[in-house]
């Protein structure tokens, strides 16, 4: 790890933005701030995966990430608990003059958090600032790292303006949907499905809940279930374990018992029913 704190010059704090505390290859721990913190922070994850939280919502911050937040707002963040890897950083701690260009720009909600976007570009400025701040001349090279955090700060304005960052609670579960009915023959968790989309388990729970009044494992299991129906009208010559194989099920024993927990019936029946209904009369 590196880390620059620097005595921060009276002149400096005249300037639209100034760095205040800056690292590199930080392993990044568990932060609970309730009523926020008193600086802005950017964070940069380099590797290992974390979450963050914030207003009621959880993202899951893996390698690229970025997250933003204003002085004051309160949120929380960490490493995953499952995950063996450490979760590494880069961050800059800031003040500014009371320029609004973030305001303005970036986020009003007080918070931003950017996924999926090529960042890669961005990790040298980061090195660059805390060895500026490294240096013996305080003014001059405070003067220095201002520029290096505008610059940084104007590029991921930048990103925002030219990836789509944080999907909205539609898309997210559309794309949900979308995997899960490309996926009816694989095995799906709800990790699975979370890290599709980049949020926590919990996060993606609650949304299902909200809009479906179901879990995404739920929903996941009645689409399988009408695609076991699906198959059995199209293809009557499959077996009942194939049906279940094909709809994500190894035990044809399991796949019968969820096959008859949704519609009181077991795959068995439906089947000799539906073939008995096509006979000629």
């Amino acid at each position: 790890m590196t880390l620059s704190s620097p005595i921060i010059d009276p002149k400096i704090k005249s300037f639209p933005f100034y760095i205040t505390r800056c690292a590199t290859d930080f392993e990044g721990n568990l932060v609970t701030r309730e009523k926020g913190f008193n600086e802005y922070q950017i964070m940069q994850c380099t590797s290992g995966k974390g979450f963050f939280e914030c207003d009621g919502l959880s993202f899951i911050i893996g390698p690229s990430d970025l997250v933003l937040f204003h002085p004051d707002k309160p949120h929380r963040y960490g490493p995953l608990p499952n995950e063996s890897a450490p979760w590494m950083l880069n961050w800059i701690c800031f003040l500014t003059d009371g320029n609004d260009l973030l305001e303005t720009h970036l986020t009003t909600d007080g918070y931003r958090v950017i996924q999926q976007a090529p960042t890669a570009h961005l990790i040298p400025l980061y090195e660059q600032a805390v060895r500026t701040l490294a240096q013996p001349d305080a003014t001059y090279y405070q003067l220095q790292g201002s520029h290096i955090l505008y610059t940084l700060l104007l590029e991921v304005i930048g990103l925002k303006w030219t990836v789509h960052e944080t999907i909205s609670h539609t898309q997210l579960l559309d794309t949900v949907i979308n995997y899960m009915e490309a996926h009816l023959h694989t095995e799906l968790s709800i990790d699975d499905l979370s890290d599709l989309v980049h949020v926590s388990p919990s996060y993606l729970c609650r949304q299902f809940k909200k809009v479906y009044q179901t879990s995404p494992i739920q929903y996941l299991i009645k689409l399988r279930m009408f695609k076991a129906q699906e198959l059995m009208r199209t293809y009557p010559h499959l077996t009942i374990k194939e049906i279940g194989q094909l709809c994500g099920y190894r035990e044809s024993a399991y796949f019968g018992a969820e096959f008859k927990r949704c519609f009181h019936i077991t795959p068995n029946q439906y089947k000799e029913e539906f073939l008995h209904n096509k006979r000629p009369t």
